[in-house]
């Protein structure tokens, strides 16, 4: 083993053939006598932009899902809803929520845009403290390209699993939203990176998701009438974040890098694109309900029903019942 001259110095790095960690100066892997090649001149920077430690894919998801909250806050505040109130579905649906109703016209990019809106405060809180504390030890382990793209596809396959769910197994309507299907995909992750490497840490995280699945799963929507989460797309989320941590805890492969780091650029991509697609559809104006009138306008008098009976309150005490229990689910 020879050192590279000292001006070369700098970060440890990984062998791309077995991922063991090497000195930079290392010109064969300490592991598995890998010869390394001189990296370009633009490596290094590259590599630094895209070191998992900066947590850099964390930062930018992060900072699209609190974008989407803050406009999900102000057009509630434009409705009459304050901050902590329950919110009107025609807010979920604009910005990206994914409303499952057999039999009716079904838009696909909602399987993704719901990764990013939430039903309120507390739902977008618990969320982005759980990803915070996941990706402190997943983005390292596996990069931050690789993150971002199993980040993204875990939260698809969630709300994938969970519209299967409902439109073949149990029909019924449903609106749900939010980050758990992608947040469980990274504990997926670390959980199948850890169980491909032998690491005997993988029993515990296992125990965990069984814990929180059952907790905040099942037992919640056993004793809630006014909660119901979205079991299907956590699970979604944790079966398919396996899968990417027992592929991304394989070999390295160096000449594939580029390619990982457009996909995680073209995910990203997506998910703003899918984004402005909610804000397009008409699903959410059709929503708004027609009693209710934003502070910035009033309808016409024509628009003003007169004359029409007012149901009877027997019959108001029926529809909320049926509106709290066709509720958004959180996820």
């Amino acid at each position: 083993m020879t050192a590279r001259p000292p001006g070369a110095r700098g970060r440890a790095l990984h062998c791309p053939r077995c991922g063991a960690l090497n000195g930079s100066d290392f010109d064969r892997c300490i592991r598995c006598g890998a010869q390394f090649s001189a990296p370009a001149p633009y490596a290094a920077q590259v590599r630094g932009i895209l070191d998992g430690r900066s947590l850099l894919a964390t930062k930018i998801l992060g900072a699209l899902t609190s974008f989407v909250f803050v406009g999900q806050l102000l057009a509630a505040r434009a409705q009459g809803f304050g901050p902590l109130a329950r919110w009107d579905r025609s807010n979920y649906l604009r910005f990206g929520a994914l409303r499952i109703d057999p039999g009716e016209p079904f838009e696909p990019f909602r399987l993704l845009s719901a990764v990013f809106v939430h039903i309120d405060v507390l739902h977008f809180g618990m969320n982005m403290l759980s990803l915070g504390l996941l990706a402190r030890a997943a983005e390292p382990a596996v990069g931050s390209a690789r993150f971002a793209i199993a980040y993204v596809l875990t939260g698809l396959f969630g709300f994938t699993a969970s519209a299967a769910w409902n439109l073949l197994v149990q029909p019924e309507l449903m609106y749900t939203a939010g980050a758990s299907g992608a947040v469980f995909g990274v504990l997926g992750l670390l959980l199948g990176w850890l169980l491909r490497r032998r690491d005997p840490r993988w029993k515990d995280l296992a125990l965990q998701a069984a814990f929180y699945i059952v907790l905040f799963g099942f037992v919640v929507n056993a004793f809630s009438n006014e909660i119901r989460i979205n079991n299907a797309a956590h699970l979604g989320g944790l079966v398919s974040g396996v899968l990417f941590g027992l592929s991304y805890a394989g070999p390295a492969r160096g000449r594939y890098e580029g390619m990982v780091n457009l996909g995680a650029l073209a995910s990203v991509l997506a998910c703003v694109a899918v984004l402005a697609l909610a804000q397009r559809s008409p699903a959410w104006r059709e929503a708004e309900p027609r009693g209710r009138l934003s502070q910035l306008e009033a309808p016409p008098r024509a628009e003003r029903p007169e004359g029409r009976p007012r149901p009877a309150p027997a019959l108001q005490a029926l529809q909320s019942l049926q509106a709290r229990r066709l509720g958004p689910a959180g996820s």
